[in-house]
This record gives structure tokens, C-alpha cells and sequence, in this order.
């Protein structure tokens, strides 16, 4: 059967169940706790750092799928996120087969095939869609990345608040009280604290890479915007003077993690 079918790794896993275990414990509550368990219409398999998801019919429009799809992969992305913890994710579509035996599960398919292949290609990190699915991608923006793939923008808030300033910045502050559109807009300000410290800072040359990667692929898709919020840090104050967001923009996890490693 065809399926819209997600697959999703988590980046640096080994490393993390040799240096930091409680970490890797933090990774499979989040995992846990995912809201697409309770989704009617999608099947989800766990296996060490690895995820798969996908429609368990055909019963609806493949939009649908991929909608929620993304949803949860961006939810994801915000749990981890918050523990400095990313992905590659490769949302495709193709043939899989899953069955529930009597003692184990059984699934196989062109679909993991491919998206395992792809995603060990893919550079940085975030969810990456095949361009066979644009026009199902209905919700979030995206831009090209390869020649069969796009890259999703999870960082929703504030491309949000990109499109409908034009770029421009600050705002009137009734901007972000008067709707819901922008209310993660301080989790992606952290995002980009975090990945600008670690493309700059991190002692693995290849870390530096992904993280540049993905830094520059925002960049170019929101550049007045990162003209600005470079010269400042990332700052809440950016958006407004008078915006100090829930977050404390001076506390850097990345820079807590790589002095603790040094010191170990």
C-alpha cells in the first residue's frame, strides 16, 4: 500500500547513550508523551533512535496525512528542541507494508527504504519533504533544498510573523497579544540562540556544519529579519522594545553543555 510516510532520526543518539544517559531517557519520555499515539488515523513505530509514522488507510486525501504529519514532526522538534536535542526527518511517499502479528510487528517497504538512504544525504537537520508532496503541503511554508527535496520551516511563529510584517521589524506589541499566530515566537528566538552558538562554538567541525546548514537555510528565507535579529542577539527586544518574552534570552543550554563536557 502507498502511504505518506514519515521517518525521523535522531542526530548524535550514539553519542548521547555513551556521555549522557539521562538525556537519552529524557528523549523517550518526550517520545512517550507524542500527541500522534492518540491520532485515529496514523500508525506509529518506535525503535532506538529512530521513528516512523504513517497513514494506517487510504481512507482520506493525502493533504490530510501530511498536514498532521508535519504537525507532529514540528511538535517534536520544539520537545527536543528544548533540550538541545535535533533530528532529520524525511517525509515521503510510497509503498510500505505493516502488519500486527500474533508476537511482533512486521513492516517493510520501498518508502523506509528510500527515506533511510535519503536522510544519511541530507545536510543539517529538520524535516525535509519530497517535492512529489508540494502540493499537499497546505499549512507550512517550505523552500527548495535539493532536487528532490524541500525543507520545511518548523520554526512557524516566526516565519508567521515574517510574512505578515514583510520583514519589517520592531512591531507594535498588540501584534503578538491579539492573536495565536505568533505564540511560539519565543521558542524559535531560542532556536536560533542555540543553533548561532553552536555554529560558531562547537568543538566538532562536522557539528558546526549542520548547524550552519540549517542556520543559513533560514536565513536566506527570512533575511531582513536575521539582518536584524543578528546585530541583537536574537533578543525578544528585536521584535519590541518593550517584548521581553518568557524566555531568558541570556541563558544559553548549549553553552552550559559544551564548558560541562570540556570539564568531564
Amino acid at each position: 500500500m502507498k502511504r505518506a510516510f514519515l521517518y525521523i532520526d535522531i542526530l548524535g543518539f550514539e553519542h548521547l547513550v555513551r556521555t549522557n544517559p539521562s538525556k537519552v531517557d529524557n528523549i523517550f519520555t518526550i517520545f512517550d508523551t507524542l500527541k500522534v499515539f492518540k491520532h485515529f488515523a496514523l500508525q506509529t513505530v518506535v525503535f532506538s533512535d529512530t521513528i516512523l509514522i504513517f497513514n494506517k488507510d487510504d481512507s482520506r486525501p493525502t493533504h490530510y496525512y501530511c498536514t498532521f504529519l508535519i504537525e507532529y514532526a514540528q511538535e517534536l522538534f520544539y520537545r527536543l528542541s528544548l533540550i538541545n536535542v535535533y533530528f532529520k526527518g524525511i517525509l515521503t511517499f510510497g509503498e510500505f507494508n505493516f502488519s500486527e502479528l500474533q508476537r511482533i510487528q512486521a513492516y517493510y517497504g520501498l518508502a523506509l527504504i528510500d527515506a533511510y538512504h535519503d536522510e544519511s544525504l541530507m545536510e543539517g537537520f529538520g524535516l525535509y519533504v519530497d517535492k512529489r508532496l508540494s502540493n499537499d503541503i497546505v499549512v507550512f511554508d517550505k523552500v527548495p533544498f535539493t532536487e528532490k527535496y524541500d525543507f520545511v520551516l518548523l520554526t512557524q511563529s516566526l516565519r508567521n510573523l515574517y510574512n505578515d510584517t514583510a520583514g519589517k521589524l520592531p512591531i507594535p506589541l498588540s501584534m503578538l497579544e491579539e492573536t495565536d499566530t505568533y505564540h511560539r515566537i519565543d521558542e524559535d528566538l531560542r532556536f536560533f540562540r542555540e543553533i548561532e552558538f553552536l555554529k560558531q562554538n562547537h568543538p566538532n567541525e562536522r557539528v558546526k556544519q549542520k548547524h550552519s546548514v540549517v542556520y543559513e537555510t533560514y536565513k536566506q528565507a527570512m533575511p531582513s529579519f536575521f539582518e536584524r535579529f543578528e546585530k541583537e542577539g536574537f533578543s525578544p527586544f528585536t521584535v519590541n522594545s518593550e517584548y521581553t518574552g518568557r524566555i531568558n534570552p541570556f541563558d544559553l543550554l548549549a553553552d552550559k553543555e559544551l564548558n560541562s563536557e570540556m570539564e568531564n
